[in-house]
C-alpha cells in the first residue's frame, strides 16, 4: 500500500474510512489541537479500498498501514494499527 492522491469526492464508504483514520490520527495532527483538516489522511483511501477489496486478514491489512506509515510518512509505526485495521475491515463487510 502507498499513499496516492486523494479521490475527488467522497463516496459513503470513503467517509467512514475517513472517519477512522482521523479517529486513528496516525501521526497525532488532531491529538495537537483543533484546525486540522479533515482531509489530513485522504491520500489513503483509495489504497485501503484496493487493500479491502482484496480481502486481507487482519493482521496482513495492519501491516499495510505500518508500513504505509513508515516509509510513506516517514514515521515509526504508531500504535493502533492492529484494531484500525480491525475497524477498516468491518466496513466492507
Amino acid at each position: 500500500m502507498q499513499t496516492s492522491t486523494p479521490p475527488r469526492s467522497l463516496s459513503p464508504v470513503a467517509l467512514r474510512i475517513r472517519a477512522v483514520l482521523n479517529e486513528w490520527d496516525p501521526i497525532g495532527v488532531h491529538h495537537i489541537g483543533h484546525g486540522w483538516p479533515d482531509d489530513e489522511y485522504d491520500d489513503l483511501i483509495l489504497p485501503i479500498l484496493d487493500a479491502l477489496d482484496a480481502q486481507p486478514s487482519v493482521d496482513d491489512l495492519a501491516a499495510e498501514l505500518r508500513t504505509v506509515v513508515e516509509n510513506d510518512y516517514g514515521l515509526p509505526a504508531p500504535e493502533g494499527c492492529w484494531e484500525t485495521a480491525l475497524s477498516l475491515l468491518d466496513l466492507s463487510r
